[in-house]
């Protein structure tokens, strides 16, 4: 596998100095595994929906409310533009079907939720670059087609954080929305996994939700890389 370059973009840090990014690259090639660890996962999310009965509003979480604090910073509603987290814990307190036809997105799903952490999933084959950088949007040069939605839904603007291949933008708003030049699908088999937090009392989350997500797969020896303002950059 051709190593990727991965990167926080000193912008970012300006904005968001306590940005930490956890990444770990992996094959899904085991149908079955990917199958058992699904199954395991939904006991976990229910235990997950029984506790969000008691909580109200859903956004008073650690969790959530962080990522409203972090969107207001960058010029995002977070009452229109909800973190994939909190868009997902909104759907479990409701009692409704997180199941998406792809076992790879229903897996990373389900981890987010029993780790109440964001995680965007790229396939690391179809990537236009071999670098990758948490960084401000360049609403002149980027691009970004929005999966299962239109791009005038998700305005690029200078303050907005994206994930961006070269001037592909994989994922808008942080985690909000996924790229469909990007995303999985039913052929993946090499992904690039991400989970970001900006909350400095939530430090350690990233790291331990990509080493959930490696065990769950059976991949105990999975390299899990860490950026933060004193390591912006690592190869995966």
């Amino acid at each position: 596998m051709n190593k990727l370059t991965l990167s926080i973009g000193s912008d970012v840090l300006d904005t968001f100095p306590d940005v930490q990014v956890a990444a770990v690259r992996t094959k899904i090639d085991d149908a079955a595994a990917l199958q058992s660890a699904i199954e395991q996962l939904k006991v976990g999310a229910e235990r997950i929906r029984d506790h969000l009965e008691n909580i109200d509003p859903i956004t008073s979480m650690p969790e959530i409310a962080s990522w409203r604090v972090a969107y207001g910073a960058m010029g995002v509603k977070p009452s229109k533009f909800h973190s994939s987290i909190e868009a997902l814990m909104r759907r479990v307190k409701k009692g409704q079907d997180i199941s998406t036809g792809l076992e790879i997105v229903d897996f990373y799903n389900l981890v987010s939720i029993n780790q109440k952490s964001p995680i965007g999933a790229y396939d690391a084959k179809k990537l236009t670059s071999t670098e990758i950088v948490l960084r401000k949007s360049d609403p002149s040069n980027d691009s970004f087609v929005p999966l299962g939605g239109s791009a005038e839904a998700f305005p690029l603007s200078k303050g907005l954080v994206v994930y961006a291949s070269g001037g592909d933008v994989l994922c808008w708003g942080f985690n909000t929305r996924d790229s469909s030049v990007s995303c999985v699908d039913q052929n993946s088999k090499e992904v690039l996994f991400f989970s970001e937090t900006t909350d400095p009392e939530q430090r350690e989350r990233p790291a331990a939700t990509m080493r959930a997500l490696a065990n769950a797969l059976g991949d105990a020896d999975a390299q899990i890389v860490t950026l933060d303002s004193s390591t912006p950059s690592g190869r995966l």
